[in-house]
């Protein structure tokens, strides 16, 4: 069963402002999450509650979300430049 994928607005902000090649490989990513969320992170961090945070890199950059497995939802929180 798919992931419902909830995206914040500003990282719709960032995505939309990437040229179309980065939107595109970005979008792919975001599918591929929806689908199998644990399997496409490169690392995991905190937030400051706690919560365990996946980071998923495509290209420069870092995709940051959670899974909420009880709700059956993704919730990406930022799309960023990555660290490097």
């Amino acid at each position: 069963m798919t992931y419902r994928l909830l995206i914040d607005y500003e990282a719709l902000d960032v995505l939309a402002s990437l040229r179309k090649p980065v939107q595109q490989e970005i979008h792919k990513r975001l599918r591929q999450i929806q689908e199998f969320p644990s399997q496409h992170a490169d690392y995991a961090e905190r937030d400051p509650t706690g919560r365990s945070l996946h980071v998923s890199i495509v290209g420069d950059y870092a995709i940051t979300y959670w899974e909420d497995f009880a709700d059956r939802q993704v919730k990406v929180l930022e799309i960023a430049k990555a660290d490097g």
